[in-house]
């Protein structure tokens, strides 16, 4: 029996926009009093009509052309009836038949997951529940809400979590959402079936997702709960409709909400309060001119300098310690330098929070030119002081008498003493030579640290032969 999993993902993003989609209202709604951020628009009172957020639209299409998308110079917006007790409305206003942006492409690790389309939309209210009753917030009703659904072409749990990750990253780097799974302002609803031999189960949506590692466990609850029940009933029973599940995260199970509805059943038409949106190309690429060099092209710019995916990955992470990497950096290609740079950013600077206008380049690039003149464990400590007080670490080196004794003469006097004081070692390295090691402790300590140790092992290898 063959099983493949077949996973979409639908994104929600918060856009961090001052005010709402389509009203005036402020649209931060963390941890504010309930109903403090709402007006007659956002809370659907008839007559109030709706005026588009301009930068909300130009933030959707940036994150489409950074996504690879083809971009509807021509859009329009529709309404979603259906009613819940957070939709004020009975309708939601989005996106259907002409999104901002379609057909784009997501490169995770080598694979290009398709981007069916990049669409905007309002936010809905938050019910909470509280002692047996349920209390309704409108704050985030009709918060910009982007929208970015993958084709099915995800394979595996942990691709799918990477794809989420990718996103974030990009999110962040367009700096049009802070994209915290935890607070809310992004949010997953993953798809799942199976392809069981020639047998497609049927298409599962996950709803309550909170965190990434949610999103991990309950697709990989959805794929073992689909395999088991396939092998419980067979294939006569195998197709049926689609269904609508929810996560509890506490348990680490899915549980049935409700038959999944399909776009029929939520009668979208036009809406008519509001004309059709045009960009010319001109306004696109000069909206594509504001978006910076993404991490994917970081990544592989960072790998032509001889850097391990691992720290590539990790200089790439977030837009501003790219930027501090690369005026470090500055115009220099040496491999040596690239690394350098890279073990103290993610060694001892990465303990700090640390920012772009405090580094001083020239800094790396005199402890580079003498490092082989101080230790490793040095070279960090300086690094951090340096930073710290904006001192030169080289003076620094100077005032605590750091640089590394590389004097021969005065280093073979006490390798010398050193050989005389320690006749045992000297016969163990002469049946051994990787007993070396402990003659080299031996005279590091009798030059109370200074030594260099590459210089001092030559010196006693020299002498011992």
């Amino acid at each position: 029996m063959t099983i493949t999993p077949i996973i979409g993902l639908e994104v929600h993003v918060e856009l961090k926009t001052k005010s709402k989609m389509f009203c005036g209202c402020n649209a931060s709604h963390f941890h504010v009093e309930p109903n403090t951020h709402t007006c007659p628009v956002c809370l659907g009172l008839p007559g109030a009509l709706p005026v588009p957020n301009q930068v909300a639209c130009e933030w959707c299409i940036k994150l489409g052309l950074a996504l690879g998308c083809t971009i509807n110079q021509d859009s329009f917006f529709e309404r979603k009836n259906y009613f819940y007790p957070d939709l004020a409305k009975g309708y939601q206003i989005t996106q259907l038949q002409k999104p901002f942006a379609v057909n784009g492409k997501l490169d995770v690790d080598g694979r290009l997951i398709r981007i069916n389309r990049v669409h905007l939309e309002e936010d809905t209210g938050k019910s909470q529940h509280v002692g047996g009753e349920t209390l309704l917030d409108f704050n985030r009703s009709g918060v910009p809400l982007v929208e970015i659904v993958s084709e099915p072409d995800l394979s595996s749990p942990e691709e799918a979590k990477k794809f989420l990750i990718k996103i974030q990253q990009i999110v962040r780097y367009l700096d049009i959402s802070d994209a915290d799974i935890e607070k809310g302002s992004m949010r997953c609803e993953p798809t799942v079936n199976l392809k069981i031999d020639n047998v497609f189960t049927p298409l599962v949506e996950i709803k309550n997702v909170a965190s990434l590692t949610g999103v991990l466990n309950a697709i990989q609850f959805e794929i073992d709960r689909q395999t088991k029940q396939f092998q419980e009933d067979g294939i006569t029973k195998a197709t049926g409709e689609k269904t609508t599940r929810g996560w509890d995260a506490d348990k680490s199970v899915t549980f049935l909400q409700r038959e999944k509805e399909g776009s029929a059943d939520y009668r979208y038409f036009p809406e008519p309060d509001i004309p059709p949106i045009v960009f010319t190309k001109d306004q696109i690429e000069a909206i594509r001119a504001t978006i910076p060099e993404l991490p994917n092209a970081k990544i592989v710019k960072y790998k032509a300098l001889s850097l391990s995916d691992y720290d590539a990955n990790l200089l790439a992470e977030n837009l501003a310690f790219s930027a501090i990497f690369e005026k470090i950096l500055g115009g220099s290609t040496n491999p040596d330098f690239a690394k350098f740079i890279t073990n103290l950013l993610i060694g001892p600077l990465k303990t700090i929070e640390i920012t772009i206008d405090k580094i001083n380049p020239l800094y790396f690039q005199n402890l580079f030119d003498k490092k082989s003149d101080l230790s490793s464990s040095v070279i960090k400590q300086l690094i951090l002081e340096s930073y710290q007080t904006g001192t030169d670490p080289l003076v620094l080196a100077q005032k605590q008498n750091l640089f590394q004794v590389s004097d021969t003469g005065a280093l073979q006097d006490l390798a010398k003493k050193v050989l005389a004081a320690n006749p045992q070692a000297v016969a163990d390295y002469k049946k051994n030579p990787q007993s070396i090691g402990f003659l080299i402790g031996q005279l590091m300590k009798a030059s109370g640290g200074s030594a260099n140790p590459q210089v001092v092992r030559e010196i006693l290898e020299k002498l011992l032969k």
